[in-house]
């Protein structure tokens, strides 16, 4: 049997000994029990607001931080890409001494730009387009085997492009390297090999090169400029 004795009331709850099962719980004994009832529902109340409010805060701070996050800006690098390379071994049939292998002609080309690339990393210049175009065929160049040969009397000009003396066969030549419309008027006639790629380059919206030797026209380089997205083949 359990019977309760009615001995106060506290906040307007009654508080009584209990007597369960023939065992008394006394006034203080249940008004202990009564306070740690409360205070843990108290605990998990605050609990479960602390919880809700630490939620709400954090998608705050995520939305505000999507917010004002500022836009990546994209990063783009230039890629110039040699289109064309045609070669005139001897533009002067009647004079074997106009003739040269195309291994000779890659290795003059290559020794009057790699002159260029020691004058720019000497005047610690910004390379313009056209540098870097002629920088692109350089490489190409190299790719392909070609090697420079000694120099001398280098210099070089925004609209003629570059030049210097190289002994080929034996003799001391005078070579050009520039822009193909500078080198029309710095050479005689272009072959009509050269001449049909130099107008088709220029249809195409390509930077296009003459090397001369001697005034005269043996090679043509093409190069397209472009920019791409970094880490991505989009074009510009």
């Amino acid at each position: 049997m359990r019977s309760i004795q009615l001995l106060a009331s506290i906040g307007g709850v009654d508080i009584a000994s209990v007597d369960i099962a023939g065992h008394t719980f006394t006034k203080s004994q249940v008004e202990i029990a009564f306070y740690t009832i409360v205070g843990l529902i108290a605990l998990i109340l605050l609990a479960l607001v602390l919880r809700a409010a630490v939620n709400l805060g954090q998608k705050i701070r995520q939305g505000g931080g999507k917010k004002n996050a500022e836009p990546e800006v994209p990063q783009y690098e230039e890629i110039f890409e040699i289109e064309t390379e045609i070669f005139e071994t001897n533009p002067y049939k009647n004079d074997p001494d106009t003739y040269f292998e195309q291994s000779v002609l890659r290795t003059v080309t290559l020794t009057l730009i790699i002159g260029l690339r020691e004058y720019l990393a000497k005047m610690a210049e910004n390379a313009s387009d056209q540098h870097k175009a002629m920088a692109a065929i350089a490489k190409h160049l190299e790719t392909l085997g070609a090697t420079p040969i000694a120099f001398t009397q280098w210099n070089q000009s925004p609209i003629q492009g570059i030049a210097a003396r190289i002994i080929l066969n034996g003799k001391s030549r005078t070579a050009l390297f520039g822009p193909s419309l500078a080198m029309s008027k710095a050479s005689a006639k272009f072959p009509d090999e050269i001449a049909s790629a130099v107008e088709a380059a220029h249809g195409a919206g390509h930077s296009v090169f003459v090397l001369a030797i001697d005034g005269l026209a043996y090679a043509v380089f093409s190069v397209s400029h472009r920019l791409q997205l970094i880490g991505s083949g989009d074009r510009i």
